[in-house]
């Protein structure tokens, strides 16, 4: 069995803290492409199931970050002008 691992001292911890940082931004950017697409999808007609296929999503979680996407579009101001 392994023991606890050293605790870090401040100035250790900052780079790796950094890289986290960086990590999650992107993760989360790509994340919001990936939710805004599966909107997109459904909206062209994509049925769930094959949403559900092609993405980490289940059909039920797709149909929720769908359903929530268009309610933001739709609370958006119209840019049309």
């Amino acid at each position: 069995m392994t023991g606890t691992p050293a605790r870090l001292d401040e100035k250790e911890r900052q780079p790796w803290l950094r890289r986290l940082d960086r990590a999650s931004a992107a993760h989360e950017k790509t994340r919001r492409q990936l939710d805004e697409l599966v909107a997109d999808a459904r909206t062209a007609g994509v049925p769930l199931t094959s949403i559900a296929e092609h993405t980490p999503y289940s059909r039920e979680w797709a149909r929720r970050i769908a359903d929530q996407i268009d309610d933001e579009r739709g609370a958006e101001p119209a840019t049309d002008e």
